[in-house]
């Protein structure tokens, strides 16, 4: 998702821009920042391939990046609460924190540690 939003960004009026469909506020908004948001999202979404790729290998780089993709996501939906989206922050605080307890059990990980 991260890669198709930074395509769509930076190609506006695009044939992508079928996925603003149900947020077109957002789009607008992030189209307003201009062409560097768009390279941000597909930055992203470079990370997020390769904490994907790390995760699946049980590298041990994986598991420290993992940890801090998902509480840079929670404290992203907690900003969200005050500015009105109090079920989607609150319902994203919640599943970000219930993977990041799962992350830090040790069984999983010990996972990361060969």
């Amino acid at each position: 998702m991260c890669a198709l939003a930074g395509a769509s960004l930076l190609m506006p009026d695009g044939p992508l821009d079928w996925i603003w469909r149900f947020k077109p506020e957002e789009h607008r908004r992030l189209l307003a920042l201009g062409p560097a948001v768009g390279a941000f999202f597909l930055a992203l979404a470079l990370v997020m391939a390769l904490a994907s790729f790390g995760c699946f290998a049980r590298r041990r780089w994986a598991w420290p990046l993992s940890l801090a993709i998902f509480a840079a996501n929670a404290i992203g939906d907690a900003a969200r609460i005050p500015s009105g989206a109090l079920a989607e922050g609150l319902v994203g605080v919640g599943v970000t924190g219930a993977i990041l307890w799962w992350l830090t059990r040790p069984r999983v990980r010990a996972l990361f540690d060969s």
